[in-house]
């Protein structure tokens, strides 16, 4: 999203479009109850990972991150334009 507010921006104002999108996506792969692996890569398939252990591993906090944290910061967060 902030890469289109600044392209708007920009051309509303008819500056040329600076903003761009390195492709990063995330891919929570739920492995088994209670047990995921968070997959970050860019557009070319290379690892964006966001925290400073192997995410390639399965793990329980991934899993809560996934089924607790995300769904409330994205009702009460990024809805509400607060994260």
């Amino acid at each position: 999203a902030p890469t289109v507010v600044a392209n708007l921006a920009a051309r509303m104002k008819g500056l040329p479009m600076q903003g761009s999108y390195d492709g990063y996506t995330s891919c929570p792969l739920v492995t088994g109850y209670g047990s995921l692996v968070l997959a970050e890569f860019d557009y070319d398939k290379n690892p964006q990972e966001s925290f400073p252990f192997d995410q390639g591993e399965e793990r329980y906090s991934m899993y809560a991150m996934k089924a607790y944290g995300l769904p409330r910061m994205y009702w009460h967060g990024m809805l509400r334009g607060r994260a």
